[in-house]
């Protein structure tokens, strides 16, 4: 075969190529999850109507928790998990006066004295910690995620949303809030644990909303 024939493949073959950029190299490798590029409005518009329409009043869980046979039977009841081996997370509201706020660590905690007459912690953040958050919405799993790794980081992109809704807030001891969130437990608790926040308010501006 001539010179000229090699040539002439030569750019018949590149004409119908193109270079590809090292972020298009990644992408293949691992393209970017829809979940992680829609979580604000995820967040905003899906997880946070969740958590206010299945929360129940903190007192009243804790009485149907202290009352059920099995842990089982409470988490199939009143709670959620996505697989058996995770831990059950329950959704709440807690309504009363913040007594303590501790930003001491950047895992900051507000303690407050519920209506029911318990005392409760509710993270603040900046930095939140678990997943129940991520856990307690229904519309994303581990297998819509390409690894545990990505899987981790949505979990902490909630929480990280969750706390900016709290600073915006910035709770003082003597504050009326309301708090809906969730707590999640591998056993039937004898007292609430920390809850994670979807939304708190202070109750008037709770009560101006619902007008």
């Amino acid at each position: 075969m001539s010179g000229r024939v090699w040539l002439a493949m030569s750019v018949l073959v590149l004409g119908g190529c193109r270079i590809v950029s090292q972020q298009e190299l990644a992408d293949l490798k691992n393209p970017p999850n829809p979940q992680m590029a829609n979580i604000t409005s995820t967040y905003q518009q899906k997880i946070v109507p969740q958590v206010l329409k299945e929360a129940k009043p903190l007192g009243e869980v804790m009485k149907e928790l202290a009352a059920a046979k099995t842990f089982d039977d409470a988490c199939k009841q009143f709670g959620y998990r996505s697989q058996e081996e995770n831990p059950c997370v329950f959704t709440v509201k807690v309504s009363g006066t913040v007594s303590v706020v501790n930003t001491t660590s950047r895992s900051g905690k507000m303690t407050v004295k519920d209506v029911s007459g318990q005392e409760v912690v509710v993270q603040i953040g900046p930095i939140i910690r678990g997943t129940a958050l991520r856990d307690v919405y229904r519309g994303a799993s581990y297998q819509d995620f390409n690894d545990q790794v990505m899987f981790g980081d949505y979990g902490k992109a909630i929480n990280t949303l969750a706390s900016n809704e709290v600073k915006k807030l910035q709770p003082k001891v003597g504050d009326s809030v309301e708090v809906d969130g969730v707590f999640s437990s591998w056993d039937l608790p004898q007292t609430p644990p920390d809850i994670t926040p979807a939304r708190v308010v202070r109750q008037q501006e709770s009560a101006h909303g619902a007008e």
